[in-house]
């Protein structure tokens, strides 16, 4: 058998050596800067070796969350609302819609020019990417009875009132 040529000994007296190569590739392995593993992906040397990234949230019903208004609305007459979350609806997008029943209705002007009282808020998450996360923006539809269980262009609109409202689940 032939000695081991230079570039491809390890410098870590025989343990695995998960440090990237000058010339792309991890050392001593492939040629070419080629990705041979998870763990050589770019971006994943930020984790720790082994670790799982965390899981996205996805709200449940039963959660109680806290809604404020966006920069340029008026149709909340408080800093907040608070509620608990009643159903999960199919979204406009890929997510799913939460719909919130409130513990004080919300009585004020919607964006169009509507006057706006209800119990019931539909949030759906606002941004790029617009996933849920624990505290974020979202769109915001006001409803005075619950929204039917039907996807977005499917079930009747809400008044919508705001595009960027604030939210924190607990």
């Amino acid at each position: 058998m032939s000695p081991t040529p230079p570039w491809r000994r390890s410098r870590t007296g025989g343990a695995p050596d998960r440090r990237l190569h000058e010339s792309g590739g991890p050392a001593g392995g492939t040629r070419g800067g080629y990705i041979d593993s998870f763990e050589n992906m770019p971006g994943a040397q930020s984790q720790p070796f082994g670790t799982t990234p965390p899981k996205a949230f996805i709200p449940a019903i039963g959660l109680t969350v806290r809604i404020g208004p966006g920069p340029d609305a008026t149709w909340l007459g408080t800093d907040s609302v608070t509620g608990i979350v009643c159903d999960i609806v199919p979204g406009q997008l890929h997510e799913a819609t939460t719909v919130v029943k409130l513990e004080q209705p919300v009585d004020g002007i919607g964006r169009t020019g509507r006057t706006v009282t209800g119990d019931y808020l539909v949030l759906e998450p606002a941004g790029s990417p617009s996933r849920w996360r624990r505290t974020g923006s979202a769109h915001v539809e006001v409803w005075a009875e619950p929204p039917s269980s039907e996807p977005w262009l499917d079930r009747e609109m809400g008044v919508w009132v705001d595009h960027a409202a604030s939210y924190e689940f607990d």
